[in-house]
């Protein structure tokens, strides 16, 4: 028997506008200000669980008997430790920012859950993608029936345009379900050629404004050919069935590598049961309260350090209106590592992205949080040793990051082209393959 164990971070069920308008948070987030929901599932043997269990509560109170304060606290309340009681501080610059105390805790956790071999799914999804398909699907299905543009590029540029350079009346028009799809076409479309014309003699952006050029132009098909888009059966909320999808190919895998017949699955509070019915999985235990279970102890820990993580390097990776040909680059505090930390860092690694199979971590249609915490954490890993590590600068570092983030990005517009060329080999259009559930959802 197999226990699933699922926890979130940064869910957010419906989406408005920031206000006063925000340039770089153009919608309203939680105080986490998370841009992408995060979710973590671990799978434990049953023949393995209390042995876990023992051992997790022998690490907790190690971490405890060093924070006497926070120890005294979780008695008097009745609560269990979580991870932002470990987090909510010294995280300026990610795990760099980590004290030994956190980081020896993260270690001891890691190695016993890599001993007992859990296995990991780590996926996120990007909120303002959430928006750009509820808005904007039935367009980009044109473009894959009656242009040569591909749906999925087409999907990546509106949703990082809508990101980092849409104005406030483009957002708001995206979250207005009242305007037809042509009238948010047409402020995209001048929106676009206004950015395109502000930076034309800006030479870090030439590439973007040739795909913005481009874009203009597929919307100019539909404006010109008058074609009637229907506004899409999606509502301007969180999207669970892209969860669904993410969770889907994963337990498929892992049940072709197992031989059990039975997986029960253990959601924290707040994660809704329906969207897994259809997952066959043979027990459903929802609304579960982390206090009673070791499992969704431990994957609150994983979520919530890579959901700090992200939203830290998302954060220090914005775009400088004020400096528009400048490159953005993560912070170099970010690199700044003590031995503790890098060796941290290599063991995240071998946990979260080191792992046979190919669905354990699975990025949105707009891919760059992911890409930005895979290239993060792969980077520091390629490194053999902590000497070899250190001999390079801070400086250096950031620049052999980024061009590692390029390489991995790359690769996955590569992978995604394939993939949507295969899909519609067989299916004609991705929308008949994202229909029959054989394509991720754009």
């Amino acid at each position: 028997m197999k226990f699933l164990f699922m926890d979130e971070k940064g869910p957010q069920n419906s989406f408005k506008i920031s206000s006063p308008f925000n340039k770089i948070n153009k919608i309203s987030y939680a105080n986490d200000n998370m841009h992408s929901y995060v979710a973590n599932v671990i799978q434990i043997d049953e023949s393995d669980y209390m042995q876990i269990e023992r051992e997790y509560k022998k690490i907790v109170e190690e971490y405890l008997s060093n924070r006497p304060q926070l120890k005294v606290s979780l008695e008097t309340t009745g609560k269990e430790l979580k991870g932002l009681d470990m987090l909510k501080s010294n995280f300026e610059y990610g795990i760099a920012s980590m004290k030994k105390n956190e980081v020896k805790f993260y270690m001891n956790l890691l190695e016993l859950l890599l001993k007992n071999n859990v296995e990991n799914l780590l996926f996120m999804i990007s909120k303002m993608s959430i928006i750009t398909s509820s808005r904007l699907i039935s367009f980009l299905y044109f473009l894959d029936s009656n242009t040569d543009f591909s749906p999925f590029l087409a999907k990546y540029v509106i949703t990082k345009y809508a990101e980092v350079e849409a104005s406030e009346e483009v957002i708001k028009a995206l979250l207005d379900k009242s305007l037809p799809i042509k009238n948010i076409l047409e402020l995209i479309r001048s929106d676009m050629l206004a950015i395109s014309e502000k930076n034309s003699k800006n030479a870090r952006m030439s590439r973007q404004i040739n795909i913005y050029m481009q874009f203009v132009e597929a919307i100019d098909r539909v404006l010109d050919c008058k074609i009637e888009l229907v506004e899409p059966d999606l509502p301007l909320s969180f999207d669970w069935d892209k969860v669904k999808w993410a969770f889907d190919l994963w337990i498929s895998e892992r049940r072709f590598k197992e031989t059990t017949d039975q997986w029960l699955l253990f959601l924290d509070e707040g994660i809704p049961q329906d969207i897994f019915d259809s997952l066959n999985f043979d027990k459903i235990e929802a609304n579960c309260n982390s206090k009673d279970y070791v499992g969704l102890q431990i994957t609150d820990m994983i979520v919530v350090l890579i959901g700090k993580l992200i939203s830290q390097l998302n954060s220090t990776t914005k775009y400088d209106f004020e400096k528009p040909d400048q490159r953005i680059l993560v912070d170099r505090g970010y690199f700044d590592l003590s031995e503790e930390q890098f060796d941290f860092v290599k063991k995240l690694y071998q946990f979260i992205l080191a792992r046979e199979g190919k669905y354990h971590f699975i990025n949105d249609a707009y891919f760059d949080d992911s890409v930005l915490l895979q290239t993060y954490i792969g980077y520091i890993d390629s490194y053999e040793s902590f000497e070899n590590y250190n001999k390079v600068e801070e400086t250096q570092h950031q620049e052999l990051h980024m061009q590692y983030f390029i390489k991995i990005s790359e690769m996955k517009f590569e992978e995604s082209l394939e993939n949507e060329a295969l899909a519609k080999s067989i299916y004609g259009t991705i929308q008949a393959a994202v229909e029959d559930e054989m394509f991720r959802p754009l």
